[in-house]
């Protein structure tokens, strides 16, 4: 099942190995993250969540961690996408 829910607004897809535990997301045709179920932590429901932290792609650089469940998780990664591709948000802080 797809973490994709009305207060998402970005697309969550499955992989094709392992479609329940591993997610991409998109923004149109951009990658904005990734949330996988981490098992071997020994932890059930350890969901990694991972994405870029620049808005310039040809920059690397990736922010992660780790949330309880896999809607938290894609909560993370979106949140951390509005951030980055928001120019205003820096003003806002100040």
């Amino acid at each position: 099942m797809s973490p994709k829910t009305a207060q998402h607004e970005y697309r969550w897809l499955p992989t094709y190995f392992t479609p329940d535990y591993d997610f991409v997301g998109y923004d149109g045709e951009r990658i904005i993250g990734r949330v996988t179920l981490e098992g071997r932590l020994g932890a059930e429901g350890a969901w990694h969540w991972s994405n870029r932290t620049r808005a310039d792609v040809s920059r690397f650089g990736i922010q992660q961690g780790y949330a309880a469940s896999k809607e938290l998780a894609v909560e993370a990664v979106e949140h951390l996408d509005q951030e980055i591709m928001d120019p205003d948000i820096d003003a806002v802080r100040q």
